[in-house]
C-alpha cells in the first residue's frame, strides 16, 4: 500500500462509498516523529449519508494544519513542517453494523496547490468499501520551484528533496529522489545519496548539501528521470547580502538571497498626555515636561533587493509573499520577518531584460522587548 503525499493548505477530501452505507466513522491520528502502527486518535468524526447516495465526504486538511509547527534556528533539519496522518474509515449500515473498514496512511506537507493544478485522486478498496482521496500531492522529488539558483560566493547550497519512505516492513512506501549531483560543468564534484527506508518526519525532507566553491548546476535524479537546476554565482561585494529563509509552496524551507541595496528603518508609536506639574507651593519647574509620553512602541523594517534574477524567480517571489513564515539571516541570527508587499508585478527577460525585485519586510517582533 502506498503512503500518500498531500499538501494540506489545499483541501484534502476523503470520500467513502459502500452500497449499504448509512453513516461512517472516521478516526484521524496526527503525530510527528517515528512511524507508529497504532498511534493515538486525534479526532473522531461521524457523518450520515445524504440523499441515500451511500457515500460520505470528509475534508481533513484544516484539521491537520493545526498540528504543523515551525522551528528554525539556522539548521535545515527537523523544522516541524511534516506530520504523519493515519485515517480509519468505518462505514455502517442502517442497523448500525460495521461494514468493511479502510485504513489510509498520509505524509502531510504544509504545501499548497494552485487552482490550475486541480486534484490528484487515489482510490483504495476493501471488500465492498471504496475510499477516494482527492488532494494536491505536488512534486515527488524536488521541493522547490525555480530552475536557477543565484548563489552567494562559497554559499552552502541546500536543495530540498523528498526522501524515500518505507514503513510496516516495506509494505507501505513513498518514493522520492535517489541522488543529487552537484556539478561543475560536466563533472560531478559532489554526489548525495538520498535516504531510503525513512520512517521519521524529521527526515522526510532531505536538504542535499554541497560546500564546493565552484558549481554550475545540480541534477536531481529519481526513477522517473533527471531535473536540473543551474547555478550562477553573484560576486558583487558592494552591498551586504541578507538571505531570507521561507516556507515555500511545496512545504519545504528555502533560502533566497538579496544581493543589492538594502534600507533599514524604524517606526515608532507613542501616546502623549498632559500632566499636572504644579507643585503644592503653587509653582512649577521649567525642567518638568508638561506633555509626557507613555506606551512607546517601536518596530524595525528593512527594504531589500534581490539583484538581477531570471524568469523562474517570479514563482519564488510569489511563494515568498504568500509564505506564513520567513526569517532573515542577519548578524549571525535568524530573525522572523513578515513580507509587506501586497502586490507584485511579474518581471520577464522579454519585457524587463534585467529583473530585480524590491521587497519590504517588517521584523515580526517589537524593537523594545515586550515579551511577558
Amino acid at each position: 500500500m502506498a503512503i500518500y503525499k498531500v499538501n494540506i493548505n489545499s483541501p484534502v477530501y476523503l470520500k467513502i462509498n459502500n452500497t449499504d452505507l448509512a453513516d461512517c466513522d472516521l478516526t484521524i491520528s496526527i503525530y510527528t516523529g517515528t512511524f507508529q502502527a497504532s498511534p493515538s486518535t486525534t479526532y473522531q468524526l461521524r457523518k450520515n449519508e445524504v440523499a441515500n447516495n451511500n457515500a460520505v465526504t470528509f475534508e481533513i486538511g484544516e484539521l491537520i494544519k493545526d498540528y504543523i509547527d515551525y522551528d528554525f534556528n539556522g539548521s535545515f533539519t527537523d523544522n516541524g513542517v511534516n506530520v504523519w496522518v493515519k485515517t480509519v474509515a468505518t462505514p455502517r449500515n442502517s442497523a448500525g453494523t460495521s461494514l468493511d473498514a479502510i485504513t489510509t496512511l498520509i505524509m502531510a506537507f504544509d504545501g499548497v496547490g494552485y487552482f490550475e493544478d486541480g486534484f490528484d485522486t487515489e482510490t483504495q478498496t476493501n471488500g465492498d468499501t471504496t475510499l477516494t482521496l482527492s488532494s494536491y500531492s505536488g512534486s515527488s522529488t524536488i521541493l522547490m520551484s525555480n530552475n536557477k539558483i543565484f548563489r552567494e560566493e562559497s554559499e552552502i547550497l541546500k536543495i530540498p528533496v523528498l526522501a524515500n519512505l518505507s514503513v510496516n516492513a516495506g509494505a507501505d512506501t513513498l518514493t522520492g529522489a535517489t541522488t543529487v549531483n552537484f556539478k561543475n560543468g560536466a563533472t560531478t564534484v559532489t554526489s548525495v545519496t538520498i535516504g531510503t527506508a525513512i520512517d521519521d518526519t524529521a527526515d522526510v525532507i532531505e536538504y542535499a548539501t554541497s560546500t564546493t566553491a565552484a558549481l554550475t548546476s545540480v541534477d536531481i535524479v529519481s526513477d522517473s528521470g533527471t531535473e536540473t537546476i543551474s547555478i550562477e554565482q553573484q560576486d558583487c561585494q558592494k552591498y551586504t547580502n541578507y538571505p531570507i529563509v521561507f516556507k515555500n509552496r511545496h512545504g519545504a524551507l528555502q533560502r533566497i538571497n538579496f544581493f543589492l541595496k538594502s534600507i533599514e528603518s524604524l517606526e515608532i508609536q507613542r501616546e502623549e498626555y498632559k500632566a499636572n506639574t504644579l507643585t503644592t507651593g503653587a509653582t512649577y519647574s521649567i525642567n518638568n515636561a508638561q506633555y509626557k509620553t507613555r506606551n512607546i512602541m517601536s518596530r524595525e523594517s528593512i527594504t531589500m533587493n534581490t539583484g538581477y534574477v531570471n524568469d523562474s524567480y517570479n514563482q519564488v517571489i510569489e511563494e515568498l509573499l504568500i509564505s506564513p513564515v520567513c526569517w532573515i539571516q542577519k548578524d549571525n541570527l535568524n530573525l522572523p520577518v513578515i513580507p509587506q508587499n501586497k502586490r507584485v508585478t511579474y518581471k520577464t527577460s522579454l519585457n524587463d531584460r534585467l529583473s530585480n525585485y524590491t521587497i519590504d519586510f517588517k521584523y515580526a517582533f517589537d524593537r523594545i522587548n515586550t515579551i511577558r
